[in-house]
């Protein structure tokens, strides 16, 4: 398993046109970018995916087999790879993603001062009176909401599955995930807070408990570069 980080607070309009790489994005991508009013939020989905191909191609140097992104009934991407994993998330300057063999989840927040305390009665009961007790109702709200995120997109049923019908219990390091008469409580998801930059929470999900000890960073314009002349796509 890998956790990748890559800052686009420097990508624009002016220095990035994603329409060059419009032979190696999903045609999902390429419809949603569209529909965007700002054109951060196009490079946020566009980097995570460019960012998918690149990780792929790099750990599959002897494959001439491009990576093909499909998303299932729920809108959760996966690969004609069988043992790529992935997960994408995005917020404020940066895109980060995860990669393993088996079913992951990833989720980054910008903390903002939004009603939070409003927020949290749309979780479960555990956890709206676990955040009544707390003193740091703020950093406590968003390390929650990105561990549920991470736990759902790990699941891939998007909000089928409600906020409501599972809670996570912090105990130090440890987060261990219960459902509410569900078949999901067969499963055990293991979930890991990670440090990152001032004002931001990661939390990631996998199946295993072997997550790496840190986060790689990457350089989005030597992505942007390898892609561009990667033979493996075709032009």
């Amino acid at each position: 398993m890998e956790i990748y980080a890559v800052n686009i607070e420097g990508i624009n309009e002016f220095n990035f046109e994603y329409t060059t790489y419009n032979h190696i994005l999903s045609k999902q991508t390429l419809r949603k970018v569209k529909n965007f009013k700002h054109y951060k939020d196009s490079v946020r989905t566009v980097v995570g995916e460019l960012l998918i191909h690149y990780i792929y191609l790099q750990n599959q140097k002897e494959s001439s087999i491009p990576l093909v992104i499909r998303r299932n009934e729920y809108g959760k991407p996966y690969c004609n790879e069988a043992a790529f994993h992935f997960n994408v998330s995005h917020s404020g300057s940066w895109v980060v993603c995860i990669v393993d063999t088996k079913r992951v989840g990833i989720d980054i927040e910008l903390m903002t001062d939004i009603d939070y305390e409003a927020l949290i009665s749309f979780f479960h009961p555990f956890e709206s009176r676990e955040m009544k007790e707390t003193t740091s109702k703020k950093d406590y709200f968003y390390k929650l909401w990105t561990i549920k995120e991470s736990v759902i997109k790990n699941i891939g049923k998007g909000l089928s599955i409600p906020l409501n019908s599972f809670y996570a219990r912090q105990n130090q390091q440890v987060t261990s995930i219960h459902f509410e008469e569900s078949t999901l409580n067969d499963t055990k998801f293991h979930v890991k807070m990670f440090d990152f930059q001032e004002n931001y929470k990661l939390a990631a999900c996998a199946l295993h408990d072997k997550f790496p000890e840190s986060i790689s960073f990457l350089d989005a314009s030597k992505i942007f570069s390898f892609l561009m002349h990667d033979s493996r796509h075709p032009k």
